[in-house]
């Protein structure tokens, strides 16, 4: 009896061993083509990159080698022609209005020129002109315009300013509001009006009573400048016309009942007028050691401002008690002024001198200057002297012929 075969189950056995070969089989084939593929798309797309960028890299190359000969053929080029190539190609604009005429010294220098070349115009005469005027307008601001000189004053203060054309100090330029009457105010108007005044320019007068005088003060260089005009002017006319005003003040139609009222403004233009000579010979002395004037060492003196207040004496101002003035040459000099002028007793000298005289010796030595009045004289004879010059002479005259007729 045969054993029971067992291949039956044989094939049943194997048949799930082929399945599953054949499904392994073809996951294999579909991987690798996909890898395919994939190195294929790879492959595509660099070749695509490379295939596009070879034009670029070739116009770049065109336009390089292109710029290289157009800079070599502008180098060949004329001028005229380059320039004509650009106009063009509407790089440059050029100006269509024909071309300027040569000089006749040019026609030398223009060398077988294109007709388009540029052609260079005359600017040698407009140079020079430019030169000239720009010379001519340095010249005329150098000229309008001075420096003065390094000036050293008594206080050790140098002044190198420059100099520049400022209106002249009037006396009484803030007007006059101080209660003063019409008849008063119009006499006051006509005398600052008066030619001869104005070209006197009492230096009395403006020592009290002028702000522009005052802002003057402060420089040396106007201060300088002032002076130099005051002291210009004809002092003998300048005394005369003064003293008549002076005269003239005193009168009722005038400023009579100002001056009885003791109004100070009126009391100090009489007080100016009357010493315009002593205060004119004042200001007008010089400094010894530096050719300055006096007043305007004493004025800009930061160091000693006492200096000045000898100045105001003739306008019956006192010295100030323990005043100092420098004792130097301008000093004594100014005071042998004043004494001289004391010798008219209607002078306000002859009330301030000897104090003031007194206190500089008891500071710089008791013989410094004369603490004494000049020997007086009889200002009214004088005066009439100056009024009356041929009845004067008229009397010297009659007193000749009376000596004559008794020898």
């Amino acid at each position: 009896m045969q054993r029971p075969s067992h291949h039956p189950s044989s094939p049943l056995t194997h048949t799930p061993k082929h399945c599953r070969h054949r499904v392994v089989k073809p996951q294999t084939t579909r991987s690798s083509s996909s890898q395919q593929l994939l190195l294929l798309l790879i492959f595509l797309t660099c070749c695509i990159s490379l295939s596009s960028a070879s034009p670029t890299i070739l116009y770049i190359d065109d336009e390089l080698v292109e710029a290289q000969i157009e800079a070599r053929t502008a180098a060949s080029e004329p001028l005229g022609s380059t320039f004509a190539r650009l106009a063009r190609s509407g790089t440059i604009l050029v100006d269509q209005s024909p071309p300027p005429e040569p000089n006749s010294h040019e026609h030398d220098l223009d060398l077988d020129r294109g007709a388009g070349d540029l052609k260079k115009r005359a600017d040698t005469e407009s140079s020079s002109s430019s030169s000239s005027s720009i010379l001519s307008a340095s010249t005329r601001r150098s000229s309008s315009s001075s420096t003065l000189a390094p000036t050293s004053t008594s206080s050790g203060i140098v002044a190198a300013e420059t100099t520049s054309v400022q209106p002249l100090p009037t006396p009484f330029d803030t007007g006059f509001n101080n209660n003063v009457t019409s008849n008063c105010a119009s006499f006051m108007s006509s005398m600052l009006s008066n030619s001869t005044f104005k070209q006197c320019l009492p230096f009395s007068l403006l020592l009290q009573n002028s702000n522009s005088f005052f802002q003057a003060s402060k420089s040396l260089v106007r201060i300088t400048q002032t002076l130099d005009y005051s002291c210009a002017a004809d002092v003998t006319i300048c005394t005369s016309v003064l003293n008549s005003f002076a005269s003239n003040i005193t009168t009722p139609s005038a400023c009579a009942s100002d001056l009885s009222s003791e109004n100070p403004l009126v009391q100090q233009a009489l007080l100016g007028l009357k010493a315009y000579k002593p205060l004119y010979t004042a200001s007008c002395l010089r400094n010894p050691s530096t050719s300055a004037y006096c007043f305007a060492d004493a004025i800009t003196n930061a160091s000693n401002p006492t200096d000045s207040y000898i100045y105001f004496l003739p306008l019956n101002t006192s010295l100030v008690g323990g005043s100092q003035p420098t004792c130097d040459a301008c000093l004594q000099n100014t005071m042998a002024v004043f004494e001289a002028a004391s010798a008219d007793r209607t002078q306000a000298l002859a009330n301030t001198y000897v104090s003031a005289a007194s206190q500089i010796n008891v500071n710089c030595g008791p013989q410094f200057v004369n603490a004494s009045l000049a020997e007086a004289v009889n200002s009214a004879a004088v005066s009439n002297l100056h009024s009356h010059p041929a009845g004067s002479m008229g009397f010297v005259a009659l007193l000749a012929v009376l000596i004559t007729w008794v020898l």
